[in-house]
This record gives structure tokens, sequence and C-alpha cells, in this order.
């Protein structure tokens, strides 16, 4: 049976079941799993089961009766949690965030870059006006390049993962456009990290927080990937991370993430 087969075939015995099709949103089967998951995100329309290759329907039925007191708490947290992302304007005096710093916008002809950070007795977020109709992308482009040379020359990087992994070879760690779910990513085939350009809005030291999560990553490549072994590791590397973890997930709930509108003068 393929993995879609086996979705298919799930998600009818859960709608012959009757109580728990409302429940569930999603199924995703992986051959790298082996054991159920549930899990949901805030934003998310409903649950997503987790089933391993090789599962029988009849058993993922058998999770969802077990952890049916689960399943109403999930909604309600994930819900709870909605994300109210903002929509910025392309305005002079819109605030746009960097390392937890507000800097207005300010919006000039014939700029010698289409966006720069400009320190005159007030931070700027300088724009040139011929990149108006591109929208987001100019100002997301500043916030990959300048996130990449921070977290390499001012975050240090190489001497974090030193003290994290020794002589391991290191990951290149650089900030991308990587979506709106995640605010980091480690590819284990390439050895590379990508940071979300989203994540740079944030302070310092929650940025840091991003990199370490990921260099963990990297760290501890096999198991549950937020298993046991990957929250010692990560507690040994950054004291404080579960609480940091939350503080992250609740300050990530109203950033900004490239919305637009247009109507700059």
């Amino acid at each position: 049976m393929t993995s879609t087969e086996l979705a298919e075939a799930i998600r009818a015995a859960i709608a012959d079941h009757g109580r728990f099709e409302r429940y569930i949103h999603e199924v995703k089967v992986s051959a790298r799993r082996k054991t159920f998951g549930l899990s949901m995100q805030p934003g998310d329309p409903g649950i997503t089961l987790h089933v391993p290759a090789g599962a029988r329907p009849a058993d993922a039925v058998t999770l969802l009766v077990k952890n049916s007191h689960r399943l109403g708490s999930m909604l309600v947290k994930a819900r709870k949690r909605t994300p109210d992302h903002p929509v910025k304007e392309l305005l002079n005096g819109e605030g746009y965030l960097w390392l937890g710093k507000s800097a207005r916008l300010r919006i000039v002809d014939s700029a010698p870059a289409p966006v720069e950070r400009i320190h005159d007795g007030y931070e700027w977020t300088q724009l040139d006006r011929a990149v108006i109709s591109q929208g987001a992308k100019p100002l997301i482009d500043w916030y990959i390049r300048e996130g990449t040379v921070w977290l390499n020359q001012w975050l240090q990087a190489p001497s974090l993962w030193q003290r994290m992994a020794g002589d391991q070879p290191m990951p290149t760690v650089c900030a991308a456009d990587i979506g709106r779910k995640r605010w980091g990513v480690h590819d284990g085939h390439t050895n590379n990290i990508r940071i979300a350009w989203q994540t740079f809005q944030l302070t310092p030291s929650l940025v840091r927080h991003v990199l370490v999560h990921e260099l963990t990553h990297a760290v501890v490549p096999h198991g549950a990937p937020h298993g046991p072994e990957f929250w010692r590791a990560f507690e040994r590397a950054r004291i404080g991370a579960r609480e940091e973890a939350r503080h992250l997930d609740e300050l990530g709930r109203s950033l900004w993430m490239g919305d637009v509108k247009l109507g700059a003068r």
C-alpha cells in the first residue's frame, strides 16, 4: 500500500468510526516515523495525524480513542494562539523591526540601495521609491542579506558550533525565505541551516535561541525531532531553552510575515 493509499484508508476508517473525523484535518504518512503522533499549529484548521508507513488503519483509530481526552484541548489551545500577523504599509513612518528595535520607513528618490538602515541621530529603514512596485520583496531581500551577515559575524555562529560539537563539520548558516511556519530549518543532506528572515525582527537573544535550536538538530540528527534527546542537548547549549521557546511562540504570533499594502507617498 502506498503512502497515499494508506492515508486514504485511515481517513476512511476514521470516518467509519464517526467520532473523530471533525478533529483530524490531515493524515501524513512517513517512512521515517516509527510511532503515531498528533500535532496542531496555531492557525491550522484541525489536527494532523502522523502515521508510520506500514501502520494499520485500525491502529490509527485506536490511537485516537486512547487520546480522545487530548483532541478537544489541542483544538482550543491552538485556536487561542491563532496568529495575528500585521499587514504593513509602504508609507513614510511605518515601523519595521530589526533585532527587536523599530525603525520608521523613509521613502526617498534615487537612493544608493533599494533598502538601507540609516542612522542620523534617528534610525530609519530607508526605501528607494523606485522599488515600491515590488512590494515587500526589497525589504525581505534586505533582511536575508543583513541577517546572514549578522548570524556569521555578530552572532558568531562558528564559536557557538565549536562549543556544541567540537571538531564536527559545521553547517553553513544563512538567512532565507523559508515560508511562515518555521523559524529555521536544518537540512541534514546538505548540512545547511536556514533561518527565516522574519526571525530577525526578534531580539538578539531569541535569534540566538533559534540558531542554537537548529544547531542542536545538526548535533542530534537521529531520534524524535523534538524528543528527549534533542531537548537534553538543546538545554545543555541554551539554559532556559523551554521558557524561551514559549516566549518565541507568543511573540511570533504578531510578527510581520511580509504582507504589505501599497500606498507610499
